[in-house]
């Protein structure tokens, strides 16, 4: 049975309540951490600071993907939510600079890592599947920041890039200098892990807490040492704590650990020609 007319419009009303909620959670969020990074600055050394001033950070972002997830998107409106993300990123040094550019952007990449998560969590039909995702994207996504994309857009000496695709916070007292937390495929993973806990009935809480204690983990690592990749700490924060849920069964370990074979062999085969 078709819901009425009636009942969709509420539905498409709820819907963009969450939204709105997410943006002014991220808005006000982001606005009040700029004064607490401000203040921890000129209390903290530069490593302490560094990392509570991101964990503040993501804090808000994953609050805000939360309060997307519970909007319960359906397909076309998740792909809505990727496109808007995109055009307004793409969009936004056209019409916002400075502080109210970083802010903007932030959102942009929580609202479009947001649609991408909740579409490929669609794709994932059972909990034996989710730690053999983990460990593709744990490889791909150290490969990336050692040797690929992420590696080079850090090193790039135009900051474009790095401002497009990361969100980021001033990492000092005075607002010009800009520190990068999370690239988007992190946020698409928090997002991915958030929806396939609903989805799956697994514990939301739970996960959402593992998850943040991974971060936390890595920021802390990435403070002292420099930039590390994030989603080996995301997805080993998710598994550890929903381990008796998506333990992978003897077929999936066994295709998995052939699919990973294969990629880091093309992976040594590109290193050495290059």
């Amino acid at each position: 049975m078709m819901p009425s007319d009636g009942n969709s419009d509420k539905l498409r009303n709820g819907r963009f309540a969450w939204l709105l909620l997410a943006a002014i959670t991220w808005c006000g969020g982001f606005m009040a951490f700029v004064f607490v990074v401000r203040i921890l600055s000129s209390l903290m050394g530069p490593p302490a600071g560094a990392f509570v001033s991101s964990m503040v950070c993501m804090a808000v972002a994953f609050l805000s993907i939360w309060i997307l997830m519970k909007g319960s998107f359906h397909f076309y409106e998740a792909v809505g939510l990727f496109v808007l993300g995109a055009a307004i990123n793409l969009l936004v040094y056209n019409v916002f600079s400075g502080l109210a550019a970083r802010l903007v952007v932030g959102f942009s990449l929580i609202t479009a890592g947001y649609g991408m998560g909740a579409l490929l969590a669609r794709m994932v039909e059972s909990v034996r599947y989710i730690v053999p995702m983990c460990a593709v994207a744990t490889i791909a996504d150290i490969w990336s920041v050692i040797a690929g994309p992420t590696r080079k857009i850090i090193e790039s000496e135009s900051r474009i890039a790095l401002q497009h695709a990361f969100v980021v916070y001033p990492a000092a007292a005075g607002a010009s200098e800009i520190q990068p937390v999370a690239g988007v495929t992190d946020l698409v993973f928090v997002a991915l892990f958030l929806c396939l806990a609903s989805r799956l009935g697994l514990d939301v809480r739970r996960a959402a807490l593992g998850m943040f204690a991974g971060l936390a983990a890595g920021l802390a690592i990435a403070s002292l040492v420099g930039g590390v990749p994030g989603i080996p700490f995301l997805a080993a924060g998710f598994v550890v704590t929903s381990w008796k849920d998506v333990r992978p069964g003897r077929k999936e370990i066994i295709t998995t650990a052939t699919f990973i074979a294969v990629m880091l062999a093309i992976f040594a085969a590109v290193w050495v020609l290059r």
